[in-house]
């Protein structure tokens, strides 16, 4: 289930009509089975309506893959959504009406899915943060090999992405997942723990973790699980409840409620993306560049795929002279940003260079060769740079390169003349 499809957990208090002797209520009875029949245990089900919109439950199935929900007569005249979830399968959502019968029944059927890993990560090819590329490259092989159902070779994949970088959050949890799947419960449940400890998204973790506790039948143990991931449920949809007054206080152009907004999401659930993501741009317009890199910095790290934050976190970079960072990441920019390019790095190199910046300057202008090696105009101030230390050898030879690829540039002709009188 994505993160955006969580609704707000509240504690319901309802008032029975008045009956003589006793509240009339109804008995649900769900029994959830794979497509052979099989009884699931330990699958999750949320029970909601949108008629009732402070209505929230949440059971899990038992051994024999039965729960058992009680309906007060008030609630006969609503509509009721069953989501029913569970690692390794396909999630459905089912409507139900109460029946004035006061006793139903229902079959819940959950096919195979490719893994609840995979579809709420994805291939993490394109995402930058700060994990390395072989990282990055071991997890999408892990992916392949749990799509294929191959749950060893997925593991080792992962566990290798975590040997070269132990905070990469998703790999903890698909790889939770994975031990899940392979009925490893305690080892599950140490992976789930380390991926709550990296900032994983709670949510995810904690399913993985209550359903091995409820496998290895330490029932109380899972059941304060399922309280806090109640609570989680809870907060995470104040918070889409908080990030879209914010995007409403936005468009009607009152920004301080809505940057309070959005720090108020993000509060409620530290890993919705869309938040960090909106706190830095704002953040950044309004000159606090610190924060706004900071903000950038955790929607990257919870692995967003939006090149808008990385520009924004290299426009607030830049603003605070942190040239080795903006070194660091203007590849990864480059490489998922059709607008962004070695000529962007040459016109701010440039632009230091004219502000005394000699060294910031330099710095940039070996970023965008390192982006395109085709961008002559870099070698100008490489040049320069050696000039002004006086290594005449290596200041002719990257002014000689910088006239050779850009001959028509309009230092060109400067760059001749410095060559002129270079010893």
């Amino acid at each position: 289930m994505s993160r955006l499809s969580r609704s707000l957990t509240l504690a319901f208090l309802l008032i029975p009509l008045a009956v003589p002797g006793f509240a009339q209520t109804g008995l649900f009875s769900g029994t959830i089975v794979d497509h052979d029949g099989n009884p699931l245990s330990g699958a999750r089900v949320t029970i909601t309506s949108e008629e009732l919109t402070s209505y929230r439950k949440t059971l899990t199935s038992d051994k024999k893959g039965q729960f058992k929900l009680r309906f007060q007569g008030p609630q006969f005249q609503y509509r009721f959504e069953f989501l029913v979830e569970k690692s390794g399968y396909q999630s459905i959502t089912q409507p139900v009406t109460p029946s004035s019968t006061q006793r139903m029944k229902e079959r819940f059927e959950l096919g195979p899915a490719e893994s609840a890993a995979v579809e709420s990560h994805g291939d993490l090819s394109s995402v930058v943060s700060g994990a390395s590329n072989e990282a990055i490259a071991a997890f999408n092989e892990g992916l392949t090999a749990q799509k294929d159902g191959d749950l060893a070779a997925a593991r080792a994949h992962y566990e290798t992405a975590l040997a070269v970088d132990p905070a990469l959050a998703p790999a903890h949890v698909a790889l939770a997942q994975v031990l899940l799947d392979s009925e490893q419960y305690a080892a599950a449940i140490d992976s789930a723990e380390r991926a709550l400890s990296v900032g994983a998204r709670r949510s995810e973790a904690l399913l993985v973790k209550h359903q091995a506790l409820r496998a290895l039948g330490r029932d109380a143990e899972a059941e304060a699980i399922a309280g806090e991931l109640e609570l989680v449920d809870a907060n995470v949809a104040a918070a889409h409840t908080a990030y879209n007054a914010g995007g409403e206080a936005f468009q009607a152009g009152d920004k301080p409620a809505a940057l309070i907004n959005f720090r108020r999401a993000a509060e409620l659930d530290p890993t919705l993306i869309d938040a960090h993501h909106a706190i830095a741009t704002m953040e950044l317009a309004n000159g606090n560049h610190e924060v706004s890199a900071e903000a950038a910095s955790r929607a990257l790290a919870l692995g967003s795929e939006d090149i808008r934050t990385l520009r924004v976190l290299y426009d607030a970079y830049d603003a605070l002279g942190r040239t080795d960072d903006l070194i660091e990441i203007a590849p990864r920019l480059a490489a998922i940003d059709p607008d962004f390019g070695g000529a962007k790095l040459v016109e701010q190199a440039a632009a230091l260079w004219n502000a005394g910046q000699a060294e910031r300057a330099v710095s940039l202008s070996r970023a965008a060769l390192a982006v395109d090696p085709n961008i002559g105009r870099a070698y100008y101030f490489i040049g320069l740079d050696h000039l002004s230390k006086g290594e005449s050898s290596q200041a002719k030879a990257a002014l000689s390169k910088f006239i050779d690829m850009a001959p028509d540039d309009a230092e060109a002709a400067t760059a001749r003349e410095m060559l002129t009188y270079i010893e």
